[in-house]
């Protein structure tokens, strides 16, 4: 790293609050990254499944069957079976990489 030079920030002389100096984005940790990759992997499996189950099936139809009491639209019963999908493949995508990374470790346990 560089040291930082001995300059007024910008903004200082004219009373303007300092800009921050421009660098690198900090590191993601270990369960950032594990996070991320659930949360992406299961936006993308919920995408799939959507579209596939509502190509055959229509959310008013579906509302009509499971709720006649209430009136849901069509970009409603989207939109929760888009969620539910997403709730669905998070669990899934979540318990995998519980598993995986529980994984490493209860080998290296054995092995010694």
């Amino acid at each position: 790293m560089r040291p930082a030079p001995d300059v007024e920030p910008r903004g200082a002389a004219d009373g303007a609050p300092p800009v921050a100096p421009v660098g690198p984005p900090p590191e993601w940790t270990t369960r950032q990254q594990a996070l991320a990759n659930v949360v992406w992997a299961s936006f993308l499996a919920a995408c799939v499944a959507s579209v596939l189950f509502f190509a055959m099936v229509d959310p008013l139809e579906l509302a009509a069957i499971s709720t006649p009491m209430l009136e849901v639209s069509r970009m409603a019963g989207y939109a929760i079976g888009f969620f539910f999908f997403w709730a669905i493949a998070t669990l899934a995508s979540a318990t995998t990489s519980f598993m995986v990374r529980t994984a490493v470790r209860r080998n290296r346990a054995g092995r010694g």
